[in-house]
This record gives C-alpha cells, sequence and structure tokens, in this order.
C-alpha cells in the first residue's frame, strides 16, 4: 500500500478558516465539534465535545488522537514511533510497495491476494479510524493478525493461518459493529467529511465480509488440504483435493467482487491522505479480484480437466516464434501429456511433420472467408496458425495429430520457447546432443537464434543441417518438460500453475478444449487463444505472420500505443491508436544469413520479409481513420463478425517499420481500458 502522506490526519481539516464553529484553530475536528455542536445523546451520555468523545482527549482532535501526540504521525513524520504507538506494528511491515500476492502461487495465490486485500483495506479503515481507543487496539490486532496470516502462508502452515484468519474475522466484525453506532452515524452527517466517514464504515464493512466469507473458508480449505499434499512421490496428483480448493475459491468469489465493487465505488476521499491511500487499492483490488474471479471460473472446470471424470491425455506444442505466425509460431515440435487417475505421464516430443497428417481435414471445413485472410496455409494443417484464433488453429491441429497418431487428444497447450526458458529456471539446464547447454536463462536465444547461426548461416550451412536444427529444437523441448516433470512435486507443480497463468496473460501459452460445453467455459476465461473478447473488456489484435518460411522472427518488432482518449455519450470511448511492425534485422544479418535463415526464394528480395498484417477491432467495436506508412496498402474485411484490416505481403526491408495510425471506438457501455493481444514476439530476448 502507497504511504497515508506526511503529517498527522488532522491537519486536513480545514474547509473554513479558524472562525468558532469551523474545523479550523488546530485544524482538525476537535476544535469544532464541542457541546454547542452536539447535544448529549437520549441516554445521558455527554455529545461530542466532551472527553472521550470528539472533540477532546483520547478522541478525533486531541491528546492521544489522530491529530496530535501517539497518533497517526506528526507534522515531520508521517509514522515514526507515534505510528509504532498506535498500531504495534511497524511502518514497513505495512507499506513494502508489492503486492503480497507474489508469495504464493495460482491457484493458491488467491490466498496471497486475500491476505493482499484484507491489508489494503484494513490500512485504509486504520488511516481514518485510529481516533477512538478501542479501534486503535482492534485495528493493532487485525493488523497483527494479517501479518501472522500472511506469514504463515508464506511458511506453508495453514494451520495457523486459518486460525490467524478466524481472529481477524472476530475482530472485524467487531469494528464493524462499533461503527454502526449513533454516533458514527451522525459523524456521517457532517457537511463534506461525513462523506468519507461513510465510506469508511463502508470499507470496514468489506473487510468484515471477505475476512468472514472468503479468507477463513479459503485458509481452513488449505489447512483442511495442503498443497504439500496435492501430489504424491509418484508423481500423482490428489484430484480431489485439487477440485475441493477450487469449489471453495468460487464460493468465496461472490464476496471478493462485492468488495470490490464496493471500494471501486466510492467517491474521492476529502482527506488527502485517505484519497492517496485508496487510490491505489482500487487498482490493487481490481486486479485482485480478476485472479479470484478467473478462479473461481475455472472452479468447475477444474476436476474435469486434472482427469476427475477420466483420463486425459493433451497435446503439448511448441510453436517456433522465429518462424512466426499470427497464432504464435510454427508447430516445430509436439508431446502428450497424460493423466491417467490423476498420474502424469509425458510422453516423447516429435517434430510436427511425424505426428501430424499433412492436409486440413475436410470435416473442418476451411471457409472462403478463411482463404481470402490467410490464403491456402489453412489447407495445410501445420500451417494453420496463420489464422490468430487459436481456438480454430487448436482444432485443426488436435484432427490432424489424431488422423496421423490415432491418439484422440482432449485439449492443446501452445508455449513459445518463452515458456521453455521458465520451466528450465526452475526445473535446472539440459545438455542437447551436439553438447549445447540450456538453462533458464539462455533458452530462449539458443533455439530462437543460435541455433539457427550455428547450423544454418552462410558459414555453417551444409545439407541436412536443417534437419539437425530441426530435431533440437524438438529434443530441446522434449528434455526441458522431461526435466521439469521428472522432479515434479508440490512447490513445483504449484509454479506450474502460476508459469502457465502468466503464460495466458500474453498468448505465450494457450489453452484448448475439445469438449464443445468445456470449452465455452474456458474461452470466457481468455486463456484460448480467441479473437473474440468481452465487449466489455475491449482488446485490439495485432498480428504478424511470415509468408516465406524464414527464421526470421527474432527480428521482428510489434509495438502498440495509445495517443489519445475520448468519451463518446454512449459510454463509448474512442483510443487514437498507433501500431509499429518494425523489421530490425540490418544488412549485414541479410548478408550472412543462409537461405534456410532468411528464407530466400527465387524471384523476391532476401532483405524483404512480405509478412502478412493483422489489425482486429474490438469485438462490438469499430476501427476508422485507418492509414499505414511504408507504402502498405490494407484492405478492410471481417472475420468472425469482427472488423479486421489485411495486408498481404506488404515491403517490409531491413531496417524497416510499417506504422499504422488508426482509431478505435469500443462498443457502447461500460467498459475496461483498452488492451492489446498481438502475436508474442522475441524482443526482450534480444
Amino acid at each position: 500500500m502507497a504511504d497515508m502522506g506526511n503529517g498527522s490526519s488532522g491537519r486536513h481539516f480545514k474547509p473554513s478558516g479558524n472562525a468558532p464553529g469551523s474545523y479550523g484553530h488546530e485544524e482538525d475536528f476537535g476544535a469544532a465539534m464541542g457541546p454547542s455542536a452536539y447535544p448529549s445523546s437520549s441516554d445521558g451520555r455527554e455529545g461530542y465535545g466532551t472527553a472521550g468523545s470528539y472533540g477532546a482527549a483520547g478522541s478525533y482532535g486531541a491528546a492521544d488522537s489522530y491529530g496530535a501526540a501517539d497518533s497517526y504521525g506528526t507534522a515531520d513524520s508521517p509514522y515514526g514511533a507515534p505510528y509504532e504507538s498506535a498500531y504495534g506494528v511497524a511502518p514497513s511491515s505495512r507499506s513494502t510497495g508489492k503486492s503480497p500476492r507474489k508469495r504464493s502461487k495460482a491457484p493458491f495465490v488467491v490466498v496471497g491476494v486475500l491476505v493482499a486485500l484484507v491489508v489494503a483495506i484494513a490500512g485504509v479503515g486504520a488511516a481514518a479510524l485510529f481516533s477512538a481507543k478501542d479501534l486503535k487496539a482492534q485495528a493493532s490486532e487485525v493488523m497483527q493478525g494479517v501479518s501472522g496470516m500472511s506469514d504463515a502462508v508464506a511458511a506453508q502452515d495453514y494451520a495457523s493461518a486459518a486460525n490467524a484468519a478466524q481472529e481477524v474475522a472476530r475482530i472485524a466484525g467487531e469494528m464493524r459493529d462499533s461503527l454502526s453506532s449513533p454516533l458514527w452515524t451522525v459523524a456521517s452527517l457532517v457537511p463534506v467529511y461525513g462523506q468519507d466517514v461513510s465510506s469508511v464504515r463502508a470499507i470496514i464493512g468489506s473487510l468484515d465480509d471477505v475476512a468472514s466469507d472468503a479468507l477463513v473458508p479459503v485458509t481452513e480449505a488449505l489447512a483442511a488440504n495442503p498443497p504439500s499434499g496435492l501430489i504424491s512421490a509418484d508423481k500423482t496428483i490428489d484430484v480431489s483435493a485439487v477440485t475441493r480448493l477450487f469449489a471453495t475459491i468460487g464460493d468465496a468469489a461472490d464476496a471478493v467482487q462485492t468488495c470490490t465493487d464496493t471500494v471501486s465505488s466510492l467517491p474521492a476521499f476529502h482527506i488527502a491522505k485517505l484519497e492517496s491511500t485508496v487510490a491505489p487499492v482500487r487498482e490493487k483490488l481490481t486486479e485482485m479480484n480478476d485472479l479470484v474471479q478467473n478462479a473461481a471460473d475455472l472452479a468447475p472446470l477444474a476436476g474435469a480437466i486434472f482427469g476427475a471424470e477420466g483420463d486425459r491425455t493433451y497435446l503439448i506444442t511448441a510453436q517456433n516464434s522465429a518462424e512466426m505466425r499470427a497464432s504464435g509460431g510454427f508447430p516445430g515440435s509436439m508431446g502428450t501429456l497424460r493423466l491417467q487417475g490423476g498420474k502424469i505421464e509425458l510422453d516423447e516430443f516429435s517434430k510436427v511433420y511425424d505426428v501430424m497428417a499433412e492436409a486440413t481435414s475436410p470435416e473442418l471445413g476451411v471457409s472462403e472467408q478463411e482463404i481470402s485472410l490467410f490464403g491456402g496455409f489453412m489447407n495445410v494443417a501445420r500451417d494453420a496458425g496463420m489464422d490468430p484464433d487459436f481456438t480454430r488453429v487448436a482444432d485443426i491441429w488436435a484432427t490432424a495429430y489424431e488422423e496421423k497418431t490415432g491418439v484422440h487428444v482432449d485439449g492443446v497447450i501452445s508455449v513459445t520457447p518463452a515458456v521453455v526458458q521458465d520451466l528450465l529456471a526452475i526445473a535446472g539446464p539440459i545438455t542437447l546432443s551436439d553438447g549445447t547447454v540450456v538453462d533458464g536463462t539462455n533458452a530462449t536465444k539458443v533455439l530462437q537464434h543460435d541455433l539457427y547461426w550455428n547450423y544454418l548461416s552462410k558459414e555453417t550451412s551444409m545439407s541436412g543441417n536443417g534437419d539437425v536444427a530441426d530435431a533440437l529444437f524438438a529434443e530441446a523441448a522434449d528434455l526441458a518438460f522431461e526435466q521439469f516433470f521428472s522432479g515434479l512435486n508440490s512447490d513445483t507443480l504449484i509454479k506450474f500453475v502460476e508459469l502457465m497463468r502468466k503464460g495466458m496473460e500474453n498468448r505465450s501459452v494457450m489453452f484448448w478444449l475439445s469438449d464443445t460445453d468445456e470449452q465455452e467455459a474456458l474461452s470466457a476465461l481468455g486463456c484460448s487463444g480467441d479473437v473474440l473478447t468481452d465487449p466489455s473488456s475491449p482488446a485490439v489484435g495485432t498480428y504478424f505472420s511470415l509468408w516465406i518460411g524464414s527464421k526470421m522472427g527474432w527480428y521482428i518488432d510489434i509495438e502498440n500505443e495509445i495517443t489519445s482518449t475520448r468519451e463518446n455519450a454512449d459510454g463509448s470511448r474512442t483510443y487514437g491508436v498507433k501500431t509499429t511492425y518494425r523489421n530490425t534485422a540490418t544488412p549485414e544479418v541479410i548478408e550472412s544469413a543462409g537461405d534456410y535463415i532468411s528464407g530466400y526464394l527465387e524471384g523476391f528480395d532476401r532483405d524483404n520479409l512480405y509478412p502478412e498484417l493483422l489489425i482486429y477491432a474490438p469485438t462490438g467495436g469499430r476501427i476508422s481513420s485507418f492509414e499505414a506508412s511504408n507504402g502498405a496498402q490494407f484492405v478492410e474485411t471481417e472475420h468472425k463478425g469482427i472488423q479486421v484490416f489485411h495486408a498481404s505481403r506488404p515491403d517490409l526491408r531491413a531496417g524497416e517499420s510499417i506504422v499504422c495510425t488508426y482509431e478505435v471506438t469500443t462498443a457502447a457501455g461500460d467498459q475496461e481500458d483498452l488492451t492489446f493481444m498481438s502475436t508474442p514476439t522475441l524482443t526482450s530476448y534480444r
């Protein structure tokens, strides 16, 4: 969470100078809220202006209160000793600048998410409510409980985490009850700052709900089904335990969603310290909630995916980004992952030519629209990746694999060499048959650049080396997955799930299921590489395919930039967008590259990539005012009901760029900010 700001919170209560009856003089609530401001209560207790009340000792504006000594801070120190005296914790335990969710991994990342959520909410409540001594003590207990729970989760001591969660829930309930008193109801009616009081009450209410309805049941489920027991020594997954955990997360999702909606809908705070704290919390909560909701959406599928309803076989496809295709790359290597009674078995990876039928099955019916957009490539199963819609590509690959091998697959998992590098960072290095050592620091560069230049540059190219390079690529994928799964345990399984989840955010990992109903549910999670998206989460698709079968993907950049934004009366937004496709190769690279690398064809220039470029409008939206540089000619068409701009084989020579500028208008109604879905590039590995 962000720092609360400098000085004591009382300094922000100054709307009307120092006149009697205003909030001024001591720059806090206390000076103004005397007996003349609020009468005694009906049961004979003193009003706001007496001892132990809103304006005196132990209250909002005096000694031992929010605005003075032994309070949130002083004018010279935002936290310091007063902070520790009031809260019982050091400031560093609350403000790390990092999200606590990074401590744990999906699906158990949700525990860290909920811990972070409670820290965020409790901190906001603390910023406004530590004026009363009982609330100070309760808030201190909450923070100690949250700290203990966070430490227990990190140590995988889920029984202690569950106990701490129960204690946090108990105290949060007491704080909620305290804030439901007439005292705070009246305070919420104070002009201007009363709105802040109401907002803080809402936040504490959310803390109570999340602690009781999400944090407690999830930590209790983890205590009953600890991650250490999810996989046995013989690599068998406890599918029942995994299913129970996902179900618990699914049950907790509503509470997290309600909390996020509550905090996100609150108006801006008038007190600067509160607003500076809540603003980043709103953003964090949205991100955290997305994780929880995705896990909840996956919950109904978890059992089936892990084999609770019968054995499963998944085709793992290593897409070669060096030979770039819109969906990722040429499927250079394939292997199967089988789950039989929960036991994991990994079969050997092979070159695509050995395990996939050449022609796309007539049963899948390649359409005229697909031929128009992607050419005759769609009739060759291994080249179907010219289509950026992975749900279509995976279907073609699964069918072709079954035709060639006789093995039916329940789904296709696509990975890029960048994912292989991440696997090796967990599992350790491998050594290829030619002696090349590949590890978690160099795998992408070795497999997408060095491999080809070592065997297929002008100086090294010789007959048969293309087959050698292809075989080494397949061998690397095979050894990497074998290395990882041979050492699989509960810790590495959790890391693997988190690795997959992160890859799904940028299309370096995509997952498709052959069962229609299961795939429909999976598509809603945005992990299947579908070009269709939820209109409320608008995304522009920018895709790149090498028309010539070269290995020049190493040198390709795709950059997307939003240059302007305006709101429209119907709730839609119009964005100015610039997309740049860049060929970073130099004349020296082209000169030294062999034909296998450059993809030289007679009658075509060696330094020209001749790409297929595709720009997709968001689902339900439109692109207008489209212009392109470097003489590129784009044609407006459509795919799956989405507007598409397509350029077929424009010039993109070494060192050149094609810059496209256009306006994107999203669908009407409430929506998230515009994002981009792009073909994964190798830019960050060069």
